[in-house]
């Protein structure tokens, strides 16, 4: 059984392999790159991806900061929106299931302590990796 946590971005998607329960993989794939990935695969697959869709692009944080910082959020968020429309778009069409998560400040991605002890991972990752860990650990701990 494979786990694939995905953190969606307009770039690249933070990507985490788990198998059998065990983080095996951490990666980050454009949706070119995650169709090649998905065509070399085999057995069952399900994606467990954070929900930005979920998402409001006006922040608290934000609700002060000028038109322009405000805009650039938006325009920020909205990309890493379509970006989730088009991975689920595909794996829909390949009917690989997909389970999704509300945004969580409690992820991994700026803890990197905590996501090596839940994982026992200790190789290179980043921000989107670990987020993506995160959600790949909800459903993966599940099976």
């Amino acid at each position: 059984m494979i786990v694939v946590g995905l953190d969606p971005d307009s770039k690249k998607h933070g990507i985490a392999i788990y198998v059998d329960g065990a983080l095996s993989e951490l990666m980050t794939l454009d949706l070119v790159e995650l169709r090649k990935w998905l065509d070399e695969q085999e057995g069952d697959i399900t994606f467990s991806i954070e929900n930005v869709l979920a998402q409001n692009f006006v922040y608290n944080r934000n609700a002060k900061a000028s038109k322009s910082a405000h805009a650039k959020v938006a325009l920020s968020v909205g990309r890493c929106q379509q970006a989730q429309e088009e991975v689920m778009r595909e794996l829909t069409d390949r009917s690989v299931p997909f389970v999704l998560h509300k945004p969580t400040k409690a992820n991994w991605a700026k803890n990197k302590a905590q996501f090596e002890r839940f994982t026992g991972w200790t190789g290179r990752s980043n921000e989107d990796t670990r987020s993506a860990a995160y959600f790949g650990f909800i459903v993966a701990r599940k099976r």
